[in-house]
């Protein structure tokens, strides 16, 4: 039983690195195998969105160590993410890693496998969008979030200090080592307004009735319960969320597909268009 503790920290010794190896000693009072990777020693390109990984026909032509990287993330059987919130959301290393996994296809090694997430913050309010991109990414994966804490952690070596955050994280490495090895991947941590991810962030849709997860894309409606507000959403809108094995389908045949027949059909039109923009402010 293999977990990884998946770390997109610059600062060595930060918080968010204390909290994690909390969670991955939980997970080895389990009896898991433990490691660390830290995104930020690897060389990660951005995406260039050429759209040679979505043909099958040529592998992405980036010469870097994403490809090692992802396939190594795939040999674990859990995943624990350990990372600081900048202004609003997760640094950008994390997004540069989800953009780049575009390449793979569906379902992935890591679908049914439990999953957490400890994030650290230091200003009240500028957190809003903390769970996007690890949202996002888990659940591109088909991974089963166990539990996820976001902790006020403001200066650096406060993690060292507060020993309530280190127990918390600790019992959330020993959830996650249980559901690896039970298979038993039930969600502990707090609800949130969406039944998916569990986040708290609504669109409010043009119609002014429906509201969306912008994360999961279900849909639903607020309504009043007294002075409650709630947010309400069907069984079927859960089970077809943008992550279900029925939305993936409709994403490849409907959007992929279709957009790589287009292209081809118009692919000698745009070459004549296309001079037109290489040479307008072209650099000297």
């Amino acid at each position: 039983m293999k977990v990884l503790g998946l770390l997109a920290s610059y600062r060595r010794q930060g918080n968010s690195e204390v909290f994690l190896k909390e969670a991955l000693m939980g997970a080895e009072d389990e009896g898991a195998e433990v490691e660390i990777l830290r995104l930020t020693n690897y060389n990660i390109r951005p995406c260039t969105a050429c759209g040679r990984c979505a043909t099958g026909l040529k592998p992405c032509h980036l010469s870097d160590q994403f490809m090692w990287l992802l396939e190594k993330v795939y040999t674990y059987d859990a995943i624990i993410l350990g990372s600081p919130v900048y202004y609003l959301t997760t640094p950008a290393i994390l997004k540069l890693f989800s953009d780049r996994t575009v390449c793979e296809g569906y379902p992935t090694p890591l679908l049914g496998k439990p999953c957490a997430m400890i994030l650290t913050y230091g200003n009240r309010g500028y957190n809003a969008y903390a769970f996007t991109v690890p949202n996002g990414l888990f659940l591109k994966w088909g991974m089963k979030v166990i539990d996820r804490a976001l902790i006020h952690s403001t200066s650096p070596g406060d993690a060292f200090l507060d020993r309530v955050n280190q127990v918390r994280s600790k019992q959330i490495g020993r959830a996650v080592a249980r559901a690896t090895r039970t298979g038993e991947a039930i969600y502990l941590g707090e609800p949130g307004v969406c039944p998916v991810c569990n986040d708290r962030i609504i669109r409010i849709l043009k119609d002014n009735k429906t509201i969306q997860c912008p994360t999961c894309g279900i849909r639903g409606r607020l309504r009043f319960v007294g002075e409650e507000l709630r947010a309400e959403f069907t069984e079927e809108a859960i089970r077809m969320g943008r992550f279900s094995p029925e939305q993936w389908y409709q994403h490849h045949m409907y959007h992929v597909e279709l957009g790589k027949a287009w292209f081809m059909a118009s692919k000698d039109q745009r070459k004549v268009i296309r001079k037109k923009y290489l040479t307008y402010l072209a650099p000297k």
